[in-house]
């Protein structure tokens, strides 16, 4: 297997694994992600929403979640060294936390983590650069923050629970986004199409068809 492979059935493996932890708060959230883009992006949010779903990070959450996903997807020695690489070295959350900042997002905020998720995956599946529409990538926050903090479940949550989902959220979203990077570069086409199938099929769990919506100043809107 090349490397390319290994980190599509990297992705796969944590698309599958991420459904199969669902909790009872789910269809809230899909509930909530689907009010998200059924409309533009209000012109601010509330600084309630923005601090119910801010967290502090513990080094010693980050190092739980490292180990977890580690353990959990490393199937075979060669994703094992992968996933060393990549996430055992700390260097894959940093990279995702210099991403957010470029956006104008908090890496310490549960909304500003899944809202970066959605634009990423949103590139991914449409073979489209976010950067055409800075607007845009600033308003996404803004659709996510306010419906994401009503969900009781998620406003419930401590900080080590926001700062764990949000991490292993961000692993997700940054194996997609270097899969993409890599498989671009090479011009594999048939496995730029079959990541795409993937990353939307995982966001079509959750009520979203990142080919049904549009990135602009409202954020990310149906067509």
């Amino acid at each position: 297997m090349t490397r390319t492979i290994r980190m599509v059935t990297l992705l796969c493996v944590l698309s599958l694994a991420a459904g199969a932890s669902a909790s009872d708060g789910d269809a809230a959230v899909r509930r909530a992600l689907q009010q998200a883009v059924s409309q533009p992006a209000p012109a601010e949010v509330s600084a309630d929403a923005v601090s119910t779903l801010s967290f502090r990070r513990d080094p010693a959450v980050s190092a739980r979640v490292q180990r977890e996903t580690i353990e959990a997807f490393g199937r075979d020695p060669a994703q094992v060294a992968d996933l060393e690489k990549i996430i055992g070295s700390g260097q894959m959350l940093q990279e995702f936390d210099k991403i957010l900042r470029r956006y104008g997002y908090d890496p310490t905020n549960l909304g500003d983590v899944l809202a970066a998720h959605l634009l990423i995956s949103w590139e991914v599946v449409n073979d489209r650069d976010s950067r055409r529409s800075l607007e845009g990538q600033r308003a996404v926050r803004r659709q996510i923050i306010g419906p994401l903090a009503a969900v009781p479940q998620v406003a419930a949550m401590s900080d080590a629970d926001k700062q764990a989902q949000a991490e292993r959220t961000a692993y997700l979203t940054m194996v997609s986004a270097l899969s993409y990077q890599t498989m671009k570069r090479d011009g594999n086409r048939q496995a730029l199409s079959a990541l795409s199938a993937g990353v939307r099929s995982g966001l079509q769990r959750n009520g979203v068809d990142l080919q049904q919506v549009e990135l602009g100043r409202g954020g990310l809107t149906l067509r």
